[in-house]
């Protein structure tokens, strides 16, 4: 299959050193390979309908369709642009069963139709993020599965003091407590089954070095290309970890039919 994000050779909005080089080393986004190793590890063993909701380049929905090769995948995003690309790289690479879908998750009308509901680092864009999770629970099937990434609230800077997290452009949140993302998926009328943290020390470490050449806005992209490799093997070092803390939180649940979707709850805050 390839390195992650290998087919975005495909991309091309692209230039021709950046389409040979995610063909030869994947995508260039420490973050990024550090969620789909966690997301890897998340997921369950079977799926027959998946929503990858907010699907941005498109990484994590091929991911999904090669996994579950007997699966069909609905990646979802509001950018036209960025869909029609999508739709053109899984079109060279013969994925026939990925469909990239212009939709509002906020507005999403899907009722029971989904077994496996994934959202990587998207709920900190949204305002009304709890009303996006009960778009979720509708759309999932009784025994459907909800796999949620989100920033953490904290996280380790530069190296070993603990921060509130970083301000990046589109978020509307700089993140999450883990009591809090874990109130809003049990609001929504979910099961929480796992939850924990991501980016242990050695993956926060290489995430931080990636902040510092690129200020989180794709600068200095020569020194960037050229220290990656070091930066995502130093990550993949620490891969393994379950850290009692980190930059990451995530939360594994479950809709079950004996727990209907609240009516009237008024919504917390969750703050900790």
């Amino acid at each position: 299959m390839g390195l992650p994000g290998s087919e975005l050779y495909w991309d091309s909005s692209l230039g021709f050193f950046e389409r040979w080089y995610c063909r030869f080393l994947g995508v260039p986004i420490i973050g990024l390979r550090i969620r789909l190793r966690w997301l890897e590890r998340l997921l369950p063993p079977d799926a027959t309908r998946i929503l990858d909701a907010g699907c941005g380049r498109g990484v994590i929905s091929r991911m999904l369709a090669r996994r579950y090769g007997n699966a069909e995948v609905d990646a979802v995003d509001l950018d036209a642009k960025s869909q029609e690309r999508n739709r053109q790289i899984s079109a060279r690479m013969q994925l026939s069963n990925c469909h990239f879908l212009l939709a509002d998750l906020t507005r999403l009308d899907a009722d029971d139709r989904y077994d496996l509901v994934v959202s990587v680092d998207n709920l900190e864009h949204i305002e009304d993020d709890l009303a996006v999770l009960r778009c979720f629970n509708r759309a999932l099937g009784v025994g459907g599965v909800l796999v949620v990434h989100v920033p953490h609230y904290y996280r380790r800077w530069p190296v070993f003091k603990w921060l509130r997290n970083f301000d990046v452009p589109g978020h509307v949140r700089p993140g999450y407590h883990l009591p809090e993302i874990v109130e809003r998926v049990r609001l929504a009328g979910f099961t929480v089954e796992r939850v924990g943290f991501s980016y242990g020390f050695l993956e926060n470490l290489a995430n931080n070095l990636g902040y510092v050449i690129t200020a989180a806005e794709e600068k200095h992209k020569l020194l960037y290309a050229a220290l990656f490799p070091v930066l995502n093997s130093l990550a993949w070092l620490g891969h393994r970890g379950n850290p009692a803390m980190g930059a990451g939180a995530w939360v594994v649940a479950r809709k079950n039919a004996a727990r209907g979707l609240p009516e009237t709850e008024e919504d917390g805050d969750g703050d900790t």
